[in-house]
């Protein structure tokens, strides 16, 4: 089951509006990035997600390895608890000054998770604009090849007692905000593993690997 375009192109839409009236809001702000929990949380939906206690939920407090964390969107077990979590980021402005500070937080926080989660599967979805649509901006250059070579060292975790430093799956979006409505650039990343086109299916197909019995 293919990602939803039609439900995606909507919520970029509304993304690029609230970030066109107030950039700086946008960024600081929580109503722009969860747009795009929404999204992920109605792609999981859609998938089977859709009975208590297993239903996503956005913004869930979660104890990890050292310190209580905000996820993005998680499916939790009220015994259990987090069997999968979607961590969502996008940068809109500044990507080549800040995006290794952004890797190394994902890094540490998916370390973290499955430091205490060994089995959770845990996912992330990383937004780049394909250009920057912030007045003054628009020339700022960025290294998608370098980020790409990046993810690939911190994707495809198996099994519970891989690397916990390892997302399970991870979709990298570069986004044509320019475009309306807004266009996912299907062509990108090199590495299909790396691309929106079966991210959902691939950590429903691992959560129920490895939570099988919670599935008749």
């Amino acid at each position: 089951m293919p990602y939803n375009s039609k439900l995606l192109r909507s919520h970029l839409t509304q993304m690029k509006k609230i970030f066109l009236k107030d950039p700086i809001a946008a960024v600081r702000g929580q109503g722009f990035i969860k747009i795009l929990h929404d999204y992920c949380m109605l792609e999981l939906t859609s998938r089977g997600f859709n009975k208590k206690p297993l239903v996503p939920v956005g913004e869930a407090k979660i104890l990890t390895s050292h310190k209580l964390k905000d996820t993005d969107v998680a499916i939790i077990h009220p015994t259990s608890g987090p069997l999968l979590i979607i961590g969502v980021r996008s940068q809109m402005s500044s990507l080549s000054k800040n995006f290794l500070n952004y890797f190394e937080m994902e890094v540490g926080e998916v370390s973290a998770i499955h430091e205490r989660y060994p089995l959770c599967v845990v996912g992330l979805l990383y937004l780049h604009p394909l250009s920057s649509i912030l007045t003054g901006k628009e020339k700022e250059n960025f290294d998608f090849v370098k980020a790409e070579k990046m993810f690939n060292l911190i994707t495809g975790r198996e099994k519970g007692y891989d690397p916990q430093g390892l997302y399970e799956e991870i979709a990298y979006m570069r986004i044509d905000f320019k475009k309306n409505p807004p266009h996912l650039d299907e062509s990108f990343p090199a590495n299909k593993d790396l691309r929106l086109d079966n991210f959902f299916d691939k950590l429903l197909d691992k959560y129920i690997k490895r939570n099988f019995h919670l599935h008749k």
